[in-house]
């Protein structure tokens, strides 16, 4: 132990040792604190990435609704016939009442119930605005007896 460390005098020691263990512990935090940040960025960017998605998924659903609400169109006698035949389905009582605030169309169907979902379906995807009041389906033998009423207010029609 012939060495020129401990020669040095008794405060130089301390010195060096708490000066080398300052450095070494900087170094280390200096790579924690990079760490931390390229961590922290990234987290950032992510959240800036999908912030930007949520904004453009958001303006979408708004010009999908816009487009919705600004599309709806009133059926007509001749297209609910047209639909009604094009599903399969077979009318059995259609009764048309006209008041001074709403038109009521009673509507009674006979057919499968698959056939009634894709008559709604396809309504929905035609824009068509329907306000279904009443609806029962009652089980025949061989099909399903489907009664319904579709309520148009006079602020609807204009």
């Amino acid at each position: 132990m012939n060495s020129t460390f401990f020669n040095i005098p008794i405060w130089q020691q301390y010195l060096i040792c708490v000066l080398l263990t300052s450095t070494l512990f900087f170094i280390g935090y200096q790579f924690v604190i990079r760490d931390l940040k390229q961590q922290a960025d990234q987290q950032m960017l992510l959240y800036e990435e999908k912030n930007a998605e949520i904004k453009i998924l958001q303006a979408k659903i708004e010009r999908y609704q816009m487009a919705q609400n600004s599309s709806l169109t009133l059926i007509t006698e001749h297209e609910l016939a047209k639909a009604i035949d094009r599903n399969q389905l077979r009318l059995t009582s259609f009764k048309h009442q006209k008041s001074d605030l709403a038109t009521y169309w009673e509507v009674e169907l006979n057919g499968q119930f698959v056939n009634f979902m894709q008559f709604i379906a396809d309504f929905n995807h035609n824009f068509y605005y329907l306000n279904f009041q009443n609806l029962s389906i009652a089980k025949q033998d061989t099909y399903l007896q489907i009664r319904f009423s579709l309520l148009f207010k006079e602020e609807d029609m204009q």
